[in-house]
């Protein structure tokens, strides 16, 4: 039955149910982390949450964005406390999205131990109402709930929370499914015969969640770009409808969400060389990840456990995408599979590819590719994978359910065989791989401070010499500082003779210094820190770090490009008000 005939009042309980059904399963599978862990000659059997690869930077990072933006910074791009008290340009370069989510979490709590817990609950849930929202458009209710089931155990969702602690990239699974979803309606309303001004909603929202993946995770954003620009490709050549309108809205739609995303992207890549950039391709060199490649040396695959674990999860995705296919293939003139087809094997061929690309056999193909190393690890593809491997099982139910009551078919059999097969396996591996590993392992607690080389300022000294937030090079002088923000410090300083002043801030494009109302230039010390020079005498001196012309162009393009976006949206919609209105009449 069409939802449209459901009685409004059973609708909503349907809408209601799937909601719970979220939340218990999103409960189910992101709780138990956070007692799992144990204080090492503390006690027996967990109780704590266990410390993972990145958990101990973002703990430290997201404080340090919220100090910025409680001191007034809409995008604090400085983190203070970092690398000595010396600071960086941390989220100048690190995506600082999920920044801003920890930060509204502790504006609520007030306790940064509930922000881990919530936040965490939070971005598994929104990934798992975004696939469900976009698998719905073209699925039943309990086609949609299971695709969802098998996005929140993908072992590799998981890995991300229990073993990465990479809130960031867990981020990005939220956008992927919506980024498809606007993706698929610009589409078909392309290849449709259609007033123009009916593409602008589906543009605008392919365009905001892909400026949102931007925000939230660049190699992801790229990856997912490489495969799905493939995958639009392919889908493009073997239609039979070619618009090109529809081939042409989806790159406008992604450039223009680049535009949304250009006050963080475009000023880290126009001032990486400003940063030890490099530092990630050299010691996390892309080529060298390729799963089962037990030929290099920088990805152990004999002394860290973790790497086999990811190549099972690979091994894992791959088998599901492959039996499906194989299903698709044995069914491909039956009736759904050949209505969706279009679908189901845009979503197949990228998956294949993006498995294809994590192996070593695709190096040839891997080297032309530009900035491929973005993404740092081609494993990084396994959120791709699970996205592809959810909407395939969802399908294979779908296939299932629409051979009708013949349950004794070979098609209805099959299908939902595979289809309860790969949510079975994915708690399999998840437990097995991901929660196992981490239970009574050594307990988080957090680090005085941290430090990300790729982001210290280049020629910025590894050991610092501890110093004062703000000292005279002699020594001699009366210094009382007034205010001490992370882009912001003002002070008082007394000097009986010209001296030199040297902040515990390492020199960088942006800061500014004033003595009174004087701009005073602005020296590198021995530190790399800042140093200015000031005559005897009182002055009131401030130190504030300000956009540059880069930085404010990207704001520019950032602001106009919304502004654009919104007024867009509400031209398109009192259009179709107006429409209706009309029709009326």
């Amino acid at each position: 039955m069409d939802e449209r005939e459901v009685p409004k009042n059973g609708l909503r309980k349907a809408h209601l149910g799937v909601v719970l059904i979220c939340m218990i399963l999103t409960s189910l599978v992101t709780l138990p982390f956070f007692f799992i862990g144990e204080v090492q000659g503390g006690g027996c059997c967990g109780g704590a949450m266990p410390v993972t690869h990145d958990g101990p930077m973002h703990f430290n990072q997201m404080q340090s964005f919220w100090r910025g933006l409680s001191s007034g910074r809409i995008y604090p791009r400085w983190d203070d406390l970092t690398h000595f008290g010396y600071g960086a340009p941390n989220t100048s370069f690190y995506p600082p999205a999920v920044y801003y989510l920890t930060s509204a979490v502790y504006f609520v709590f007030r306790d940064w131990e509930v922000v881990l817990v919530v936040s965490q609950w939070l971005l598994m849930a929104a990934s798992g109402a975004a696939i469900y929202w976009y698998a719905r458009k073209s699925m039943s209710r309990g086609a949609g709930i299971l695709a969802m089931a098998v996005y929140l155990t993908a072992p590799y969702h998981l890995i991300n929370q229990y073993q990465r602690g990479a809130i960031a990239e867990q981020l990005g699974f939220i956008w992927m499914p919506l980024i498809l979803l606007f993706g698929e309606r610009l589409w078909c309303a392309g290849n449709s015969i259609t007033s123009s001004r009916k593409l602008i909603i589906p543009f605008a929202g392919l365009a905001a969640c892909y400026g949102a993946l931007i925000w939230s995770h660049p190699p992801t954003a790229y990856q997912f770009t490489l495969v799905f620009g493939f995958s639009t490709a392919i889908r493009f050549l073997f239609s039979r409808a070619r618009s090109f309108r529809a081939l042409a809205g989806i790159p406008a739609a992604l450039i223009f969400g680049s535009m949304l995303a250009a006050a963080y992207i475009f000023p880290a890549i126009a001032e990486a060389h400003l940063i030890n950039s490099e530092d990630l391709e050299r010691r996390w060199p892309y080529h060298a990840s390729y799963v089962f490649d037990t030929t290099q040396t920088i990805y152990d695959h004999s002394g860290n456990n973790f790497i086999p674990r990811i190549d099972r999860i690979w091994m894992f995705n791959t088998a599901a995408l492959l039996l499906i296919v194989i299903l698709l293939l044995i069914f491909r003139k039956e009736g759904t599979v050949r209505g969706s087809r279009s679908r189901y094997w845009f979503w197949a061929t990228a998956g294949v590819f993006a498995s294809f690309l994590m192996t070593r056999i695709s190096y040839p193909v891997g080297i032309l590719i530009p900035k491929i190393e973005t993404g740092a690890f081609s494993w990084r593809m396994l959120s791709i994978t699970s996205l592809i491997m959810s909407l395939l099982t969802g399908a294979c139910w779908q296939m299932a359910q629409d051979a009708g009551k013949d349950r004794g078919s070979r098609r209805s059999s099959l299908s939902r065989a595979v289809a309860i097969s790969i949510p079975v396996g994915a708690i399999v591996m998840s437990t097995l791989y991901v929660v196992m590993p981490m239970y009574r392992v050594q307990s988080f607690s957090p680090r005085p401070e941290h430090f990300n080389y790729g982001t210290l300022p280049k020629g910025t000294p590894l050991d610092l010499a501890p110093m004062e937030p703000a000292q005279t090079v002699s020594g001699m002088g009366q210094i009382t500082i007034i205010k001490w923000q992370p882009e912001y410090r003002e002070l008082l300083i007394e000097l009986d003779r010209p001296d030199r002043l040297q902040f515990r801030t390492s020199n960088y494009p942006g800061w500014t210094a004033s003595a009174g109302n004087r701009r005073v230039e602005i020296e590198n010390g021995p530190n790399g820190n800042i140093v200015i020079e000031l005559p005897a005498g009182k002055h009131r001196v401030t130190l504030e770090y300000n956009r540059t012309p880069v930085r404010l162009a990207g704001d520019w393009i950032t602001i106009s490009s919304f502004v654009l976006l919104i007024a867009a949206v509400i031209t398109a919609r009192r259009s179709k008000v107006d429409g209706q209105l009309g029709e009326a009449l």
